[in-house]
């Protein structure tokens, strides 16, 4: 199905960039192969920059002793990193709008490369946060331009499973790539797991420079007209449904390990274990999400929304059973990670003529509401202990459900 898209004043969208090699391959000619492994270097690409946006949280300790800083001060290099990303997502991407696509892949990646080694060698708290700042902004950039690239790559047909292997390196990193951080980190330093990082991303660097053709920008928007985007009812709708989503998950999960431990009466020693198998939950809803949501987007959103309040509220109902806490924390797993390809492949049916754009605002609420939902997921732990914020994630997702009751399915053109 292909929605109906809104014109050029709707969107504010200028004409492509020219400029790009004409001689130059279009990623609709490359071989079947070719262009899935294209697609396989954005995702690691996601992948590389979610570990290093995380990793620090495993790392607390030892980043703290080495700069003599407190552990919730390196923490801020993880929260003021979200929030640099999330924010200046739409001003980069609208400044950025007449780069080439790949060569603006390559230098984000350059950029990530560049800020890990600066992390690394760094001698002071100050630098340590330049460094994560510089790679925050490039971050922001790579959400933005990450799935759009993908779909652009494989025929229409495909567009969603390109989407859900780019997200894919999200829950990949949550399972994998933290540890690792964590793991090299302990078995050397901390500043061995941020040059391990930076490693990583030479080779992506490489890797995409070889796969990826030139791709010239399409319907590129100034940054004085993304508000007018928002003009678009369904696109609207997407990114409250983010908000919503995210903010509600976030008061919940990031108090989860001290809900598992006090009220669900969870040893402290497989909390860790649990969250891994939270995490391998995640990649199988992943996929799962993705294939459903290419059959039936709103449905899919709308069940994985649910599946997710339904699973919070019932962890606090199932008390003590630990069968069915770990049960129902794999059902969460699957749920939520299945909507960040469900939400994604909203705001491209939203805004098909003005996607990175549109994905820009996507980024900023996603990311903005990530910190307000541990924000205020805090106030109510303090106040009313763990078990409050499950029922507050589980209110959030039930007002998700009903602003997506408003989403209209768009009828072909």
């Amino acid at each position: 199905m292909t929605p109906s898209s809104p014109s050029r004043q709707e969107t504010g969208a200028e004409p492509a960039a020219t400029g790009a090699d004409p001689s130059a391959p279009s990623p609709a000619l490359l071989g079947p192969v070719r262009r899935w492994f294209a697609v396989a270097a954005v995702g690691t690409g996601v992948f590389a920059f979610t570990t290093t946006e995380m990793v620090p949280i495993g790392l607390l300790p030892a980043m703290s002793g080495d700069l003599r800083v407190s552990e919730g001060t390196v923490g801020l290099s993880v929260t003021l990193y979200g929030a640099i990303a999330g924010v200046f997502a739409p001003v980069l991407t609208a400044a950025t709008r007449r780069v080439d696509r790949r060569l603006l892949l390559l230098l984000v990646l350059a950029v990530f490369v560049a800020g890990n080694a600066f992390t690394a060698l760094s001698s002071s708290y100050g630098v340590l946060m330049v460094s994560r700042l510089l790679t925050g902004f490039a971050h922001g950039v790579m959400w933005s331009i990450a799935a759009s690239i993908a779909v652009r790559l494989v025929p229409p047909a495909q567009s969603v499973r390109a989407t859900a292997v780019v997200f894919s390196g999200i829950s990949i990193a949550s399972v994998v790539g933290v540890p690792f951080g964590t793991f090299v980190g302990g078995l050397s330093d901390w500043r061995t797991a941020f040059w391990s990082i930076a490693a990583i991303g030479v080779l992506i660097l490489v890797t995409a420079a070889f796969l990826l053709p030139p791709m010239a920008p399409r319907a590129v928007v100034r940054l004085a007209e993304l508000p007018r985007l928002l003009r678009d009812r369904n696109l609207r709708i997407a990114t409250l449904v983010t908000a919503a989503m995210v903010t509600g998950h976030f008061a919940a999960y990031t108090y989860v390990a001290p809900f598992l431990e006090q009220d669900a009466g969870i040893p402290s020693h497989w909390v860790s274990g649990l969250l891994l198998l939270y995490g391998v939950a995640g990649v199988v809803g992943n996929f799962a999400g993705g294939a459903a949501a290419a059959r039936a987007l709103r449905a899919t959103t709308l069940t994985c929304v649910l599946l997710l309040a339904t699973a919070v509220v019932l962890l606090v109902a199932n008390g003590s059973w630990h069968p069915g806490t770990v049960f129902l924390l794999l059902v969460w797993g699957v749920a939520y990670t299945a909507l960040p390809v469900c939400l994604q492949t909203l705001v491209f049916a939203s805004a098909p003529k003005a996607a990175e754009a549109a994905t820009s605002l996507y980024i900023c609420a996603f990311n903005v509401s990530i910190a307000l939902g541990a924000l205020v997921g805090g106030w109510f732990v303090d106040a009313s202990g763990p078990s409050s914020v499950m029922f507050l994630g589980a209110g959030f997702s039930l007002l998700a459900a009903l602003l997506m009751t408003g989403y209209r399915v768009r009828r072909p053109e």
